[in-house]
């Protein structure tokens, strides 16, 4: 019996991608999805593939983490310092790999079903970032982090003594500030935020620091290698493929043909230098 919209590929799923001619929108896609991963080398500006896993569309990308975490400490002689990923991968599973590993997360924290309003924020003593409240209500800021206790410390640094007069005025209303037990400490208020109690909240590097979001500009790397493949390369372009170990292999060749492209382009920009 054959119909003509039943699929021959027995092995790929209906997944969601976002749409390509418009990111704020989703849209259904049936095939496989690819998870690759790409690492950055600054100081020489090249990004490589160094691990890939190819998935049905509907399975769990997320997961897919640790499994090319492994491929890498397997075949590659080398020590990754930073993680970069999308919220897709805000597992504590992820996070407790990673830092296991001696490399630090930067990944996207998905909020899920959190109440992130104002009044529930100062409700449990930290906002959206993991950065606690003082007594008086203003938001203090990272002071470093100990590695031996693994926890970020924040103070407020006596901010109100730097408060124009109308804010002044506004914080003096719901605190008293002339008894402040913690004005004639040097950098006023301190709390510790452990990564233990938010092991995916609280990170080595503080969530909406200027250091964090340097490294989270890195994460495109990983777009410009699926955008060459697809739409340079044309190898993962509409492919024709029946079953997942085809799909299996189209996606090793298509990771192979994209180091050897980078690697070549590198050999030929240094030889150019010399």
């Amino acid at each position: 019996m054959s119909c003509p919209k039943l699929p021959k590929d027995t092995d790929a799923r209906i997944g969601v991608r976002r749409n390509p001619k418009n990111p704020d929108r989703k849209e259904k896609i049936f095939g496989y999805n690819l998870v690759l991963s790409t690492s950055v080398e600054l100081h020489l500006k090249i990004e490589l593939p160094v691990a890939l896993t190819n998935i049905a569309g509907n399975a769990e990308e997320g997961s897919q983490l640790i499994p090319n975490k492994e491929q890498i400490h397997n075949h590659h002689q080398c020590q990754v310092h930073i993680d970069i990923a999308d919220a897709k991968y805000d597992i504590t599973t992820n996070y407790e790999y990673i830092r296991a590993k001696g490399s630090i997360p930067i990944i996207d924290y998905n909020p899920r079903n959190e109440d992130l309003s104002k009044q529930a924020l100062q409700s449990r003593g930290y906002d959206q970032k993991g950065w606690p409240f003082a007594p008086c209500g203003l938001l203090t800021r990272p002071n470093g982090f100990d590695k031996k206790h693994q926890r970020l410390t924040f103070c407020c640094f006596k901010q109100c003594l730097k408060l124009k007069h109308k804010a002044l005025k506004d914080l003096h209303t719901r605190y008293d500030i002339a008894h402040c037990p913690h004005i004639h400490n040097q950098t006023g208020f301190t709390k510790h935020m452990y990564v233990k109690e938010h092991p995916r909240l609280v990170n080595e590097i503080p969530r909406g620091t200027k250091r964090y979001d340097t490294f989270k500009k890195l994460r495109p790397a990983s777009e410009r290698s699926n955008s060459t493949m697809k739409e340079d390369l044309k190898i993962l372009d509409k492919p024709r493929i029946l079953n997942a170990q085809r799909a299996n292999i189209l996606a090793q060749i298509a990771a192979i043909i994209l180091l050897l492209k980078r690697a070549f382009s590198f050999i030929v920009r240094t030889t150019w230098l010399c």
